[in-house]
């Protein structure tokens, strides 16, 4: 008999001690994945760059604002916060709390809590103190986990500070998983219950005493099973007993929710909720076990960005959910394309990063971006009708371009942004010089802002004289950008610049003042210059509030509206419907200003809506007269042209002329203008009333013997 109670009470105590164990690993389990939900509904519930401080065992030790811009001072109470906390204790069936440390005090002040009073109102206000168990650890940014007093209980919590981008001190977020001894009541319940198991089975049968202990260590076994491969990380299905009734189906239902939980959280941190495909975590992840396994294993990967041209228009002209359902196809379609192998990932918006594994290296990464772009230019058909794209890819050999992930990642970027850029190009590959120039590019748009925000640039006047007698008709301002040295940096390069990204508006707004300002200046002096043309570009041409920015300038300068000239290319009508053209530009004939056709027969050249426009002025682009006093065919070809202009009764002005043939062509065929370097170069403001009253002088002189000579 003694022996058999020894061994039921072993058997008991072994029970016992597997239990506890199981319990432990599930009160840890249980307050890891708590404080890693906590971290990512913070970081990615705040408009602010917040990052968890990772440590070795993947748990979070600090949330920490990444850079100085983005961390307030102090942090405060605000509604975002309140949700924030909600949505953590409801995410882990727990309280929440964030604190706010004060340099005064030294202490942590509550900001924001799920604890309420029994009516439903907020708690009296809450600090951690010198001789809270936490304080020592969250004052030295160290985290802390383990049992705190709450009203006269212990709740089983983590707490990890709050840091400024240099590691100070801003504040502590606190999460727990329930009262300390509620997580050990499974098991008492279940210790109490195995010592009356155990005296019953004494009195019953010693032999099924052993039996039913044999029976009861069976699913503990499993569920510890379960437990540690939980808390190692691996996909598990159901979990075994969850359907009995007794204390191991409560620690099975336990497990389960944790397990729940823990697939939740897989899916929150790393897959994208639109296309199911990976996010930017899994996104990096991936990168980052590419790259290593390129260093362990000698593998290659391509990396494929991936982006379409024009994706809004779909979501402004159908809706965003349209959208995501192209996104949704698009995913599929590279699915069912790429195979297993491939780590597909949407990163953002419209943006895809692929990575494939190519032993073959760059031949088979374009054979691959070959079959994407074929596939994704196929129209997505949707209830709303067909929708074609225009996909574009940049692409990355790793580890050859690039062995680490930020640096892979960047040079993907750059192929891509040049492949968006290129017009016969849907992908490219990332080489050395394509950096160079994307760097260049970069420090020349640097200082492009620099030199607007400084004002460095300048206007030049090039003069438009009537070619028959040298009557000065306008002025052309032209901008000027000097480089420090006797030299400038030619229009050629920073104009295209301007207008990719976005700082032609500035430039030309800025264009547009200081030659009203400097055209109001002249006539005040008594200086008849006839107009002052502004050249437009399209991009600033489409701006809804271009009409009414030069109606404020010529306000503001008191200049009249008849002095000013805009020029405008035929490159307007791309990608822009012929009425909107139509609507600006009556709008601009409306407040007065003259309106000038830039560069004709250069661009779009469509004849059919040339009578339509309110146009005064045809400037013949100079391709046509250089050289065509020399060649009959170009001749007769700029002569019909001038014929043209004339016959819609438009002012026509001929650009470019250089040499005296052209000149002579000019009067020749009765142009209204010139502009050219034969009659004078572009010239500071400084000196053009000089400047055009000698070229009035000699071209007057000319005329008058040319007539003398037809005499």
């Amino acid at each position: 008999m003694v022996a058999v109670l020894f061994g039921i009470g072993l058997v008991s105590g072994i029970s016992y001690i597997e239990i506890a164990r199981s319990a432990e690993e599930s009160a840890n389990i249980r307050i890891d994945r708590a404080a890693r939900a906590a971290a990512a509904i913070l970081c990615y519930g705040t408009d602010t760059a917040i990052e968890p401080v990772i440590g070795k065992d993947k748990r979070p030790l600090a949330l920490r604002y990444s850079s100085a811009q983005s961390a307030p001072p102090v942090i405060r109470a605000n509604p975002r916060f309140d949700e924030l906390v909600l949505a953590i204790g409801n995410t882990n069936q727990g309280a929440a709390n964030i604190f706010s440390f004060s340099e005064e005090t030294g202490e942590f002040d509550r900001i924001a809590t799920t604890f309420r009073k029994p009516d439903g109102s907020m708690p009296p206000a809450f600090a951690i103190r010198p001789g809270h168990p936490a304080y020592e650890n969250l004052a030295s940014g160290q985290p802390f986990s383990g049992n705190v007093p709450v009203q006269g209980r212990l709740r089983l919590a983590y707490l990890m500070p709050i840091l400024n981008a240099s590691g100070g001190i801003l504040g502590a977020a606190a999460v727990d998983v329930g009262w300390a001894d509620d997580l050990t009541l499974a098991e008492q319940r279940l210790q109490s219950r195995v010592f009356t198991a155990a005296v019953l089975i004494l009195a019953v049968i010693v032999l099924a005493g052993g039996l039913l202990l044999q029976n009861q260590l069976t699913p503990l076994r499993r569920l510890a099973s379960a437990a540690h491969r939980l808390a190692s990380g691996v996909p598990q299905g159901s979990v075994p007993y969850a359907e009995r009734p007794d204390e191991i189906g409560d620690l099975a239902h336990g497990l389960a929710r944790v397990t729940d939980l823990q697939e939740k959280l897989q899916k929150l941190a790393y897959v994208d909720p639109v296309t199911t495909a990976g996010n930017r975590t899994r996104y990096f992840a991936d990168l980052k076990a590419a790259l290593e396994s390129a260093t362990a294993d000698n593998k290659m990967s391509a990396l494929f960005h991936l982006d379409f041209i024009g994706f809004s228009k779909i979501n402004d002209a159908f809706g965003q959910h349209v959208g995501n359902r192209v996104l949704m196809q698009t995913y599929a379609r590279l699915s069912c394309l790429l195979g297993h192998t491939a780590r597909i990932s949407r990163i953002s918006a419209d943006d895809f990063c692929i990575l494939v594994p190519v032993q073959g290296g760059g031949p088979i990464a374009e054979k691959y971006a070959a079959r994407i772009i074929e596939a994704l230019s196929v129209p997505f058909r949707l209830d709303e009708g067909e929708i074609q794209v225009d996909p574009r890819l940049g692409i990355a050999l790793v580890p050859q371009d690039a062995g680490d992930v930020e640096t892979a990642h960047r040079v993907a970027g750059l192929a891509l942004r040049v492949a968006k850029e290129s017009s016969n190009k849907r992908h490219m590959f990332f080489s050395a010089p394509l950096n160079e120039r994307i760097q260049s590019e970069m420090l020349l748009e640097t200082r492009l802002r620099a030199a607007l925000a400084t004002r460095q640039m300048h206007l030049f006047y090039q003069p438009q004289v009537c070619p028959s007698d040298g009557t000065l008709i306008g002025l052309e301002a032209l901008i000027r950008w000097p480089n420090g040295s006797q030299n400038s940096v030619p229009p050629s390069e920073f104009i295209p610049l301007a207008e990719k990204t976005g700082l032609i508006i500035d430039l030309g707004h800025y264009v547009l003042e200081e030659a009203c300002r400097q055209a109001a200046e002249w006539l005040a002096k008594g200086f008849d210059y006839g107009q002052i043309s502004v050249n437009v570009s399209p991009i600033e041409f489409r701006q809804s509030t271009f009409a009414s920015n030069v109606k404020d300038v010529l306000e503001k300068y008191q200049l009249p509206p008849e002095k000013l000239c805009l020029e405008v290319t035929e490159n307007v009508f791309v990608d822009t419907s012929e009425q909107m053209v139509l609507d600006i530009l009556f709008e601009l004939q409306s407040i007065g200003v003259l309106l000038s056709l830039d560069d004709f027969g250069a661009g779009y050249s469509s004849l059919s809506y040339l009578h339509q426009l309110p146009f005064q002025e045809l400037k013949i682009d100079r391709t046509f007269l250089t050289d065509a006093d020399k060649y009959p065919q170009k001749k007769q070809l700029y002569e019909a042209i001038v014929g043209l202009g004339k016959s819609l009764g438009l002012r026509v002005v001929a650009e470019g002329a250089e040499t005296e043939g052209e000149y002579s062509l000019t009067v020749k065929l009765g142009c209204d203008g010139l502009q050219g370097y034969f009659c004078s170069p572009p010239l500071p403001a400084a000196e053009i009333m000089d400047r055009c009253l000698a070229i009035s002088r000699t071209m007057a002189s000319d005329h008058v013997q040319s007539i003398r000579k037809r005499a």
